[in-house]
């Protein structure tokens, strides 16, 4: 062999190399997507409690706002094969907001007589927490640009403020009272992903998504929770 045959053979090892280490580099089996954002969804949560008040029972009625509002969205997927992935994400919810009441008090002397009282109240608690299991399947769109379209079942815990009423002894006057109630319950989520990946490593995106659930709760029955999402934030790869 040559010197420069052996030199040829030498620097096609080292271009080989390189182009492995660099392959290898760009390599990344791990998906981690941090958005904010917002949940789109405004309902009017309705609830009904009642207790037992001079032999009769006081009834207390309340209907309270859930407004949209910001949504914290924390994902990570690793790749099973190629353009496949599987992983999970946490989302939360949360929001303040008013309600009405409207109690009918029985009267400690007269049977069949209540007094019937509405009142109102400010702050209530809404907090949803959900849990998101991922099956995703990537689309390169463009270089740099990628689609990410992911769906699976969805688990949802309702931590709510319910408006309710104390009586004083003796009396017809309600004062309006708050009480907590908690549910959880399986749903499920769909959605899609438009990423631009700046280094292989390092991008932004953009992500709209339906997740959804109907939970129970002691005092108002069925309750939706979740609904349209959407929201912006960092892609990392690893």
């Amino acid at each position: 062999m040559t010197h420069k045959t052996a030199l040829a053979v030498i620097l096609a090892g080292c271009s080989l190399a390189a182009t492995s280490t660099a392959a290898a580099q760009t390599t990344t089996k791990i998906s981690v997507d941090v958005n904010v954002g917002a949940q789109t969804q405004a309902r009017t949560l309705n609830t009904s409690t009642s207790f037992p008040l001079y032999g009769e029972t006081a009834v207390v009625n309340a209907a309270q706002a859930v407004d949209g509002g910001p949504l914290f969205d924390l994902s990570g997927r690793y790749d099973v094969m190629d353009h496949l992935s599987a992983g999970v994400g946490f989302s939360v919810f949360s929001k303040k907001g008013d309600g009405t009441l409207l109690a009918s008090i029985p009267d400690p002397n007269v049977v069949g007589k209540p007094a019937n009282t509405s009142n109102s109240a400010t702050d209530l608690k809404h907090r949803e927490q959900a849990v998101h299991i991922l099956v995703a399947y990537t689309l390169t769109v463009m270089p740099k640009v990628e689609a990410v379209i992911s769906a699976g079942p969805s688990f949802f815990t309702l931590n709510q403020d319910i408006l309710s009423a104390s009586v004083a002894a003796g009396t017809q006057t309600a004062t309006v009272a708050t009480v907590k109630e908690k549910a959880s319950k399986a749903g499920g989520n769909i959605g899609v992903n438009l990423n631009y990946m700046i280094t292989p490593n390092y991008g932004a995106g953009v992500f709209v998504r339906y997740a959804g659930a109907t939970v129970k709760l002691p005092s108002a029955g069925d309750v939706k929770v979740g609904g349209v999402q959407l929201g912006i934030g960092a892609r990392l790869r690893f």
